[in-house]
């Protein structure tokens, strides 16, 4: 199983909403990725449903900086669909 294949089963969540932004991000933009950053997606994947949901509504914002990086990336690419 590659590791893209991986995270989209990792990408499937308990809000629905969350599937699709996550499955939506990982097929547009995990390839874009540096190593780094999908080290930091992996890790983001593991943090619960709705802290993610708020920080990408920009309800609350995550303390970390990589985090804050990726949400960015996040919301980027929603804004491109």
């Amino acid at each position: 199983m590659s590791e893209q294949s991986r995270l989209l089963w990792h990408c499937r969540r308990g809000i629905r909403e969350m599937d699709i932004i996550f499955t939506d991000f990982v097929k547009s933009s995990y390839n874009k990725l540096n190593e780094a950053e999908k080290q930091t997606l992996d890790k983001l994947l593991d943090e619960p449903d709705l802290d993610i949901l708020n920080w990408i509504m920009d309800k609350s914002v995550p303390e970390s900086d990589e985090y804050k990086h990726l949400i960015q990336l996040i919301k980027q690419s929603r804004e491109k669909n």
